[in-house]
């Protein structure tokens, strides 16, 4: 029986999809990641409009923004993305990720404003801060909520080495 190049591919990537990257929990975690991303996205972009528009300056408007995102990205990520019971080493990476990311993103958003005006950075901050996400998931996944694989209480996924046993 014949089949056509687009049932071939849907199969092809359906068979991807659900051995290669939810076997290892890549794709429930970026789906997770992205909608909680999304809301910090807003947060953080209604939070550095406010500011900004009642007339604090870019740097601190965009630091302070990143912290209302930051408590919620690091708790939602922590305990639902990644599935963790949060502890004080999770913080602590998290903040040893989350303030040279910060300072990068302040830069950026700090010389478009610069250059272009409080209006050119409201409207490409989300751009700048998508961006960010990118990284802060990679560095997420393999660093600041890694720790969860060395504690098997912590690993209700079955994606753990603890509970592939």
């Amino acid at each position: 029986m014949p089949t056509d190049g687009r049932s071939l591919m849907r199969r092809y990537l359906r068979t991807f999809w659900t051995s290669k990257l939810t076997s290892h929990g890549i794709g429930r975690q970026l789906a997770f990641y992205f909608v909680v991303g999304i809301t910090q996205l807003v947060i953080d972009w209604l939070c550095f409009v406010m500011l900004t528009a009642w007339g604090m300056p870019v740097a601190p408007a965009n630091v302070i923004a990143r912290v209302f995102a930051a408590v919620l990205g690091f708790t939602a990520n922590g305990t639902v993305t990644f599935k963790s019971r949060l502890r004080p080493t999770h913080l602590a990476r998290f903040v040893a990720t989350w303030i040279p990311l910060t300072l990068a993103n302040t830069i950026v958003i700090w010389a478009l404003e610069s250059v272009g005006g409080l209006h050119l950075a409201w409207i490409i901050k989300p751009l700048v801060d998508a961006l960010t996400a990118v990284a802060g998931f990679l560095v997420a996944r393999h660093w600041i909520f890694q720790a969860h694989r060395k504690h098997p209480e912590d690993a209700t996924d079955g994606n753990s080495p603890a509970t592939k046993a």
